[in-house]
């Protein structure tokens, strides 16, 4: 056989890398930048379940600084979907961020990781201006707005996730792409009646006279597997192409454009996705606040 055609017409990488270096394999996608990934800083809002997908995939991913805001302790009831949870720390009812900082050491002890105790509105709203991106892991309308209006005003791209049994959603915001809609945008006066409910995954029960649960909102791990991929998927797109983006106004096509302006559904039973526009409204106050009291 002819020698020329013997040979393979691929990269061949150094076989030290491919057994030492962790992010080998994640290194080779086409415009991957892992310093760009390690030098990163991306604050996750809420411990939950999806907040545990989106962590457990961050620390993997060698992100270089992740901040989580939560002031809530795990229950037994966190442990059929919370990767990072386990019976001891539910027995023990610790604080989520605390199980999730000392679950991470033991993953990825390069990533350095800072945790808040407080309630979302009590923490310094600088906080916003001193990281990358912005990951709404919550489940209530009020805070979900506070963390978008924030993030918007400071012009940090904001992820934003919901979960509810079978179903899921992710959105993106981000200010400097000046055209869509801010989560704000898409609020109706329904979501409003509803915003002073929290729907807590481990609260009292409202009402179960039919057998139901009430006020808790239905949740397993397969959907916020899912939804969490995704979400942490737009963290890691932000991190990789905002530079292009900055500088060329679009987005690099081996990264791909975030989900800027647009709203992904999942429906775990008809087991399909669908991505819908976010129309941005011209009355929105946060919108017009910053467009009008706010210079690039």
């Amino acid at each position: 056989m002819n020698e020329k055609n013997d040979s393979i017409d691929i990269e061949v990488k150094n076989i030290d890398s491919i057994e030492s270096d962790k992010y080998d394999r994640q290194k080779r996608i086409k415009g991957w930048d892992q310093n760009k990934i390690r030098n990163s800083k991306v604050m996750v809002i809420g411990a939950g379940a999806t907040g545990n997908e989106v962590i457990k995939n961050l620390v993997l991913s060698g992100i270089g600084t992740i901040t989580l805001i939560d002031y809530d302790f795990i229950d037994l009831s966190n442990l059929n979907r919370c990767v990072l949870f386990n019976s001891k720390s539910a027995e023990k009812n610790e604080y989520k961020a605390d199980v999730i900082k000392e679950a991470c050491r033991d993953i990825n002890p390069e990533v350095k990781f800072i945790t808040i105790k407080e309630d979302l509105n009590k923490v310094e709203k600088n906080i916003y201006e001193q990281n990358d991106v912005i990951c709404s892991c919550l489940d209530n309308i009020e805070a979900r707005l506070e963390a978008n209006n924030y993030s918007y005003y400071f012009g940090i791209p904001f992820i934003d996730s919901g979960i509810d049994g079978y179903f899921g959603t992710v959105q993106a915001v981000y200010s400097k792409d000046k055209n869509s809609a801010c989560l704000q945008c898409g609020i109706s006066n329904k979501d409003l009646d509803l915003m002073w409910k929290k729907f807590s995954c481990t609260g009292k029960e409202l009402n179960t006279e039919d057998g139901e649960t009430v006020g808790k909102i239905a949740s397993f791990i397969t959907t916020t597997s899912i939804i969490g991929g995704i979400q942490s998927q737009q963290v890691l797109k932000f991190v990789l192409g905002i530079d292009y983006f900055k500088e060329y106004g679009i987005w690099d096509s081996q990264i791909g454009k975030p989900l800027i302006g647009k709203q992904l559904n999942y429906n775990g039973l008809t087991n399909s996705f669908k991505i819908i526009e976010k129309a941005k409204d011209p009355n929105c106050w946060i919108c017009s606040f910053i467009k009008s009291n706010k210079k690039d």
